[in-house]
C-alpha cells in the first residue's frame, strides 16, 4: 500500500507562499483554514494603451483567420459542449473566482469577485491580514455573491487599507446594509451601487452618512446609484444631505422612478436656500468646538515654546559680593540692582507676546480655518432670515431615464443661470444628464442649458490645463 507523504518542517516552509504574493498565498491561507469552498485567484496583468482602432483592426485579423474553423467544429462539439456546460456549472458552484490586476510595475492595483455564487466572510478577513503588503491595491469589485456579513467583513477591510473604490454593482443584499461602509472614517472616494434594488428605505440609512460633519461627507466625491427602485421620496432624503455635504461632487440617479417633485428637490439645494433652526443652532455648536479646540492647541503650543526656550537660555552663576561694602552705598546698589531688573520683566513679557503669536500662526497652520457649509463666508442674511448659498460642489448630476418633464428643464436653467450669476469657485453643475425622459426633443430651453454647460466645460478645461502646466517639472526625474 502507499502511504501518504509527510512532509517535513522545511519542505513545507518552501511550500508556504510569501504574504505578499496574493494570488498564490490567498488561496494556500484558506485552504490551510478548511475553506469548504475552493479560491481560485487569476492573476491579470494591465498592459499599455492600445488605441481602440488598433484592436479592433486585430480583431478582425484573428476573425478571419479562425472563422472557418471555428465554424468547422461547432457543428462536431455541440454534444461534447453541453455536456461540458453542465459539469462547469455544478463545478462552480463550489468555487470562488478572484481577479488579480496588477499594474506594469508588478504591483497589485484591483481585486475583483467575478459571478460567484458566495463569498465566504473569511476570504476578507484574510485579505485585511496581507492588506499591508498591498500599498497599491485601491478598488475592490464584487458582482454578486456578497451578503450582509461580508459587507461587514469589507467595512473592517477599508479601515485598514488604502482602498478608494468600491464596486458592488448586481450585489442586491437581503438586509441591505451598504450604509456601514461609509460610517468610519476611510480613504473611500467612490461607491457604486448600480442594479443592487435599492429603494427609499435603504437610500434613507446611505444619506444620513453623507452629512455634514460625518467622515463620509468628507471623502466620497462619487455616488452611483443607478438602476435602482428610488422614487422622490429617496431623493428627498439625498437632497437633505446636500444641503451640507460640500464634497460629492458626482451623483448618479439615472434609470430610477424620479419624479419632478424630486428632482426640484435635489435642484432646490443648489441654489440659495433658508436654514432652519437645527442646521443654524449645529453650526454654531461646531464653531464653538473649533474654537475651543484651537485655544487649547494654542496653549499646548506656547507652553511647548516656552519650555524649549528656557531650555536654550544659559545658566548665570552668581558671584559674591564683599563684606566690606558700605551701609551706605546699599541703598544706591539696591536702586541699581530695581532699575536692572526692569529691563529682564519687559523682556519676559515681550517673550510672551512673540510666544503667543508664534504658537497662534502654529495651530493655524495645523487646524487651519473654520471650513463650515453654514459659516459666515456661504450665508447672508435677507429680511431677517439667514439664507446659504447652496451647493456649489456638485459638478455631475444624472437624471436620465426617469419620470421628468419639461418642468425640470425649465427648473434646471434657473439653476444654471443662478449658478452662474454667483461667479463663486467651484461653480456648480458643469454636466447634467436629462436624456430619457418625456420631453421636448429641443427647445430654446434646451440649447440655452447646453450652451451654459458647454462654457463651463471649457473654462474648466483651460484652468486644468493651466495647473497641469504649472505642475509638469521641467526635468522628469529617473526612476
Amino acid at each position: 500500500m502507499n502511504k501518504p507523504s509527510i512532509l517535513t518542517a522545511e519542505e513545507e516552509k518552501e511550500c508556504r507562499p510569501n504574504p505578499d504574493q496574493f494570488e498564490r498565498y490567498l488561496p494556500w491561507a484558506c485552504k490551510q483554514l478548511q475553506v469548504e469552498m475552493k479560491v481560485v485567484v487569476t492573476k491579470i496583468v494591465q498592459h499599455e494603451y492600445v488605441s481602440v482602432s488598433a484592436l479592433s483592426e486585430r480583431s478582425r485579423n484573428k476573425a478571419k483567420n479562425k472563422s472557418k474553423a471555428i465554424q468547422s467544429k461547432i457543428d462536431v462539439a455541440s454534444e461534447e459542449n453541453k455536456q461540458d456546460t453542465v459539469k462547469l456549472s455544478l463545478a462552480t458552484q463550489n468555487l470562488v473566482n478572484i481577479f488579480a490586476v496588477y499594474d506594469n510595475s508588478d504591483n497589485l492595483v484591483q481585486i475583483k469577485f467575478e459571478k460567484n455564487r458566495q463569498i465566504p466572510r473569511v476570504i476578507f478577513k484574510t485579505i485585511a491580514l496581507i492588506i499591508k503588503y498591498q500599498l497599491y491595491l485601491t478598488s475592490v469589485v464584487i458582482n454578486k455573491g456578497l451578503d450582509h456579513f461580508g459587507v461587514y467583513e469589507l467595512c473592517k477591510l477599508l479601515s485598514v487599507a488604502h482602498i478608494t473604490e468600491v464596486c458592488l454593482d448586481d450585489t442586491a443584499l437581503k438586509n441591505a446594509n451598504y450604509h456601514i461602509l461609509l460610517e468610519n472614517s476611510t480613504v473611500l472616494r467612490q461607491l457604486s451601487l448600480s442594479r443592487c434594488s435599492i429603494d427609499d428605505h435603504i437610500i434613507e440609512t446611505i444619506a444620513a452618512t453623507l452629512v455634514h460633519p460625518l467622515p463620509a461627507s468628507k471623502t466620497l466625491s462619487i455616488l452611483n446609484l443607478s438602476s435602482n427602485r428610488i422614487s422622490d421620496l429617496g431623493a428627498k432624503y439625498l437632497a437633505e444631505a446636500l444641503r451640507s455635504n460640500r464634497h460629492l461632487c458626482y451623483l448618479n440617479l439615472a434609470d430610477n422612478m424620479i419624479s419632478d417633485d424630486g428632482a426640484e428637490i435635489i435642484l432646490n439645494c443648489l441654489k440659495e436656500f433658508p436654514l432652519v433652526s437645527d442646521e443654524l443652532m449645529a453650526s454654531k455648536a461646531r464653531l464653538m468646538k473649533f474654537l475651543k479646540d484651537k485655544n487649547d492647541l494654542i496653549g499646548r503650543m506656547v507652553k511647548d515654546l516656552r519650555s524649549s526656550e528656557f531650555e536654550k537660555r544659559p545658566v548665570k552663576r552668581k558671584t559674591l559680593r564683599p563684606a566690606s561694602t558700605a551701609t551706605g552705598k546699599r541703598k544706591g546698589v539696591d536702586q541699581s540692582s530695581s532699575i536692572k531688573s526692569m529691563p529682564e520683566s519687559k523682556s519676559l513679557a515681550n517673550l510672551d507676546a512673540v510666544l503667543m503669536e508664534k504658537a497662534v500662526v502654529m495651530a493655524e497652520n495645523m487646524i487651519g480655518e473654520f471650513n463650515d457649509p453654514f459659516s459666515r463666508i456661504n450665508t447672508f442674511v435677507t429680511d431677517g432670515i439667514v439664507q446659504c448659498y447652496g451647493n456649489n460642489m456638485l459638478a455631475y448630476l444624472n437624471l436620465a431615464y426617469n419620470n421628468l418633464t419639461f418642468i425640470t428643464v425649465k427648473k434646471l436653467l434657473d439653476v444654471l443661470l443662478l449658478q452662474k450669476s454667483y461667479g463663486r469657485n467651484p461653480k456648480g453643475i458643469i454636466n447634467v444628464s436629462i436624456e430619457g425622459n418625456n420631453m421636448p426633443v429641443a427647445c430654446k430651453e434646451l440649447w440655452d442649458i447646453d450652451e451654459i454647460l458647454e462654457m463651463g466645460l471649457m473654462s474648466n478645461n483651460a484652468k486644468l490645463s493651466m495647473t497641469k502646466k504649472r505642475t509638469v517639472p521641467k526635468t522628469v526625474p529617473r526612476l
